[in-house]
């Protein structure tokens, strides 16, 4: 194969009187590296001496990256990179040192310099192993500290296969009409050994069956099948066939042997997920079976089950009897415990027993008897919280339940609580009570009150409201003016108690405070004359509805 034309120097001067070694890159003097260094290190800085123009500072792939090529084989088109300056010009002269994985190989060398347009070039020939390649190119940089490298990638293709080769899966043991453990194996390499893609091998069993029948090996040239013996004891054997490749075919040997005992089998697993308590969804039902797998017909064989892993206890009957055809058929089985998984066990006498697959129980639905709340006195006008935790009956907390819980009151208030989830079981139930007095409030579970339902709150009135508060003038004497305040909070309910400032204006006279009587009501007599009277009367500074009032 000629060499890549232009790319590596000659040594022997030319006709244009060129020197017989490449021109190399000019480099920094010593001095002034190791000036620009201790400058660096006394500003305390990392910084790189960066090339300046001429220099090379980058090195790029250019062409002949991403080949595609049968292994052994040169590629067709040369590795080619270019070593540029920081201003984009390619630079002459650089030493460019290619590296291959190993088997691969470099012409004319794997050490070229750059020509006149900053390129150079090598061929390179794939090693007989298949598979990824990459061939890095390193040029020499002026800053020693800096790194040039480009780097190209290409797949090495396999040849025609030429060899089958018996991969795994010979000389085992398994039980009859059943699958055995491994699954037999194949390979189909070219003549370097690697894997081929695309062979079909033919599967053939002596009896039972092998599956699939046909298959294509993978890109790693392997083909696997299945193989599931037959119902007779002792060796069986099993080809595979590829035709016009050496070592084809290829004979597997498996040893069938018969079960031990008859044995249970579960024909339907219990439900997947279950709820903490609750009957699974899918029963499951067993099948009495003889030593070769084949349904034993044999009635009153008494089954039980209890868990195997996982902890708990089963709710329901744990114990049922085959029918005439041999069937176990569970119809209310539960587990008992806290959220986790758990598998069954199946035995009976003489049988060899069965193992459900994992089970994940998950929490149980809220109960009265394990959740709580909490019930606090309340404020007319001020919604009432009631906090309420949900547990179900093994303790463990539920989420998502805020529709099995029912909130009503009844008493001064009448109605339905909303409730909301907290999370982590914590749920909080909310209202707003309007009249003042007793309210009793039922927490529900499921339909189930909870210890201590009804809840007694004592609803007190509100603030003090102006817009509700009243008054009432009546003449006494005929000279004397009796007024007599009722305060009320904004819902209109008596407060009942003392402590506001009430006060009364006559004929927009001075403010004069109304007698507290401790219960919610001011009152006072004034001297009024025998003429009209203008009153207003204001509670904490704000004037009552109707004020002013004529009199």
């Amino acid at each position: 194969m000629p060499p890549p034309t232009g790319y590596r120097r000659s040594t022997a001067t030319d006709s244009r009187s060129r020197t017989t070694e490449p021109r190399r890159p000019r480099l920094r003097s010593a001095a002034v590296v190791c000036l620009t260094l201790l400058a660096l290190q006394a500003c305390g800085g990392d910084d790189l001496v960066l090339p300046s123009a001429g220099e090379p500072s980058l090195i790029e792939a250019i062409d002949g990256n991403g080949q595609i090529d049968t292994v052994g084989r040169a590629l067709p088109e040369s590795l080619v990179v270019k070593v540029t300056d920081p201003e984009g010009r390619g630079v002459e002269g650089v030493e460019v040192v290619f590296v291959a994985p190993a088997g691969g190989a470099l012409a004319p060398n794997d050490t070229v310099f750059t020509g006149p347009d900053g390129r150079a070039a090598i061929h390179y020939t794939l090693p007989t192993a298949s598979g990824q390649q990459t061939i890095e190119a390193h040029a020499t940089p002026v800053v020693p500290s800096s790194s040039l490298t480009a780097t190209f990638s290409a797949i090495a293709e396999p040849e025609q296969a030429v060899k089958l080769l018996l991969l795994s899966g010979d000389k085992q043991e398994g039980e009859l009409q059943a699958a055995l453990p491994e699954s037999l194996a194949v390979r189909a390499v070219d003549r370097f050994g690697n894997g081929v893609a695309g062979v079909n091998v033919s599967w053939s069993a002596s009896d039972g069956s092998v599956s699939p029948e046909v298959v294509a090996t993978a890109a790693d040239g392997r083909a696997a099948a299945q193989r599931t013996l037959g119902s007779k004891p002792g060796v069986s054997r099993t080809s595979a066939d590829a035709p016009g490749l050496e070592g084809s075919p290829i004979s597997f040997e498996a040893t069938g042997i018969a079960p031990p005992s008859p044995q249970l089998v579960l024909v339907t697993q219990p439900s997947g997920t279950a709820r903490a308590g609750i009957a699974f969804e899918r029963q499951p039902v067993v099948q009495l079976q003889d030593a070769v797998g084949m349904p034993l017909a044999q009635a009153d064989v008494p089954v039980t089950v209890q868990i195997a892993e996982g902890g708990g206890s089963l709710d329901g009957g744990t114990t049922v009897r085959s029918d005439d055809q041999g069937r176990v058929a569970f119809t209310d089985l539960a587990i008992r415990g806290r959220p986790g998984e758990r598998t069954l066990l199946f035995a009976a006498a003489d049988f060899t027993p069965a193992t459900s697959d994992d089970i994940a129980v998950r929490v149980g639905p809220a109960a009265a008897g394990q959740s709580s709340a909490s019930v606090e006195n309340g404020t007319a006008g001020t919604a009432t919280t009631i906090p309420i935790r949900l547990e179900d009956e093994f303790g463990t907390a539920v989420v998502d339940g805020a529709d099995q819980v029912r909130v009503t009151v009844e008493g001064a208030n009448q109605g339905t609580a909303s409730v909301s989830e907290r999370g982590d079981g914590s749920y909080s139930a909310s209202y707003t009570p309007v009249i003042a007095g007793t309210d009793q409030i039922t927490v529900e579970v499921n339909g189930t009150p909870l210890s201590g339902s009804p809840f007694s709150s004592e609803v007190v009135p509100g603030p003090s409201s102006p817009a509700t508060t009243t008054a009432f003038f009546a003449r006494q004497a005929i000279f004397f003016l009796v007024i007599d305040v009722t305060v009320r909070d904004a819902q209109g309910n008596l407060v009942r108690r003392g402590g506001d400032n009430v006060q009364v204006e006559l004929n927009g006279g001075p403010r004069v405070n109304l007698t507290d009587n401790d219960d919610g009501t001011y009152s006072d007599s004034f001297g009024a004359g025998l003429g009209p009277v203008t009153a207003v009367v204001l509670l904490n500074g704000v004037p009552i509805s109707g004020s002013p009032f004529g009199i």
